[in-house]
């Protein structure tokens, strides 16, 4: 991508870590933002070379990415089509795909081909301000060609987006928002829930007592609004039917607890353990054999380095981290691959003083 010219419409969080990212490999960012302050800072964070109206920017672009919300792109696609140079590749950062791709594919025609596409990437964090250069390292990253993408076009975002050390996947445009509705929009509409409900629930003491699990439910209960109400809206049809597949599930669960049919529990408790097993860690190829070890700590610093070295030490490689907090302990999770890596790591961290505990084993 050494050389190339791109512009970024939109410079928040997904635009900004872009632009960080493509300076980071060697290509030319111009910034385009309906914010001359957001411009403004990217620009002074770095995350892009030149700041632009977006006719200016795109006339001279080898590669548009328009990363801003959903309900914008079309309207941007148009403003695009006015200004761009025939061959110019088109592409989108938008985490719904249906009406995009199809709005994007009828203004563009084939005189500026047309990529859609959708990191899966992302924090809590707002604007330009959070944008990080390795956000898309490792992420998966969706493409969604149809029979009207140009192959050349499609062969230029996928480079790219390998060059930002990101996986790509692609699919059929509903495929796409299926799929999403069910792994990104439908987690959200449920932390959603959960945080209002706790919100409504008149007692304070429900947020002094929120453990690790109810945080990270709710996580996502934090974005932007405004950013998930267009993208729920957008996706409406396909995560309505998740919706009511979840529904489904929960009654299942709810009719063993009133029915007191426990074995019926175990077998729903059972099955999403399953299920939750072929989840891959991390990126990439997950571990043939997860094994999840509990390591119960004090909130102090270093202990989290402490757990990591001792691990790294043994020479054993760590396939997922994340810490269950308390008031004033908490506990390290780490995942290893295979029973000969996890009696390792026991043995590592019993040397340095740690009590371990298998998930599963309590």
């Amino acid at each position: 991508m050494a050389g190339r010219r791109v512009a970024v419409v939109g410079v928040g969080l997904i635009g900004g870590s872009l632009g960080l990212a493509l300076r980071r490999i060697g290509a030319t960012v111009v910034g385009v933002d309906r914010s001359a302050e957001a411009l403004e800072r990217a620009r002074d964070l770095g995350a892009v070379d030149e700041a632009a109206d977006l006719a200016s920017a795109v006339a001279e672009a080898d590669i548009v990415v328009i990363a801003t919300p959903v309900g914008q792109i079309v309207p941007t696609v148009e403003l695009v089509a006015a200004s761009a140079q025939s061959g110019t590749v088109v592409t989108d950062v938008g985490s719904t795909k249906g009406p995009i791709v199809g709005g994007a594919e009828a203004i563009l025609g084939p005189r500026l081909p047309f990529v859609g596409g959708h990191p899966m990437a992302g924090t809590e964090g707002e604007g330009v301000e959070a944008a990080r250069a390795d956000l898309f390292e490792g992420a998966l990253w969706l493409l969604t060609p149809t029979e009207r993408t140009d192959t050349d076009a499609f062969r230029t975002v996928n480079t790219l987006i390998g060059e930002l050390g990101a996986r790509t996947l692609a699919l059929d445009p509903s495929a796409h928002d299926r799929l999403v509705a069910l792994v990104s929009h439908l987690p959200y509409a449920l932390a959603t829930a959960l945080a209002s409900l706790a919100g409504r629930a008149g007692d304070e003491r429900v947020f002094t007592a929120a453990a690790g699990t109810f945080r990270d439910v709710t996580r996502t209960a934090g974005s932007n609004p405004s950013i998930w109400r267009d993208i729920l809206a957008a996706n409406r049809d396909a995560l309505l039917a998740e919706l009511e597949a979840f529904w489904e599930e929960l009654s299942d669960l709810r009719g063993a607890l009133v029915d007191r049919d426990f074995d019926r529990l175990d077998g729903l408790l059972s099955r999403a353990r399953e299920a939750k097993a072929r989840f891959p860690a991390k990126g990439g190829r997950g571990p043939t054999r997860p094994i999840t070890l509990d390591v119960p700590v004090q909130d102090r610093a270093g202990v989290l380095a402490d757990v990591t070295t001792a691990l790294g030490d043994a020479g054993i490689n760590i396939e997922d981290l994340w810490m269950e907090h308390g008031p004033a302990a908490g506990a390290v999770r780490l995942v290893v691959d295979g029973e000969g890596a996890a009696s390792r790591a026991e043995d590592a961290l019993r040397a340095r003083g740690h009590r371990v505990v298998r998930m599963g084993e309590r």
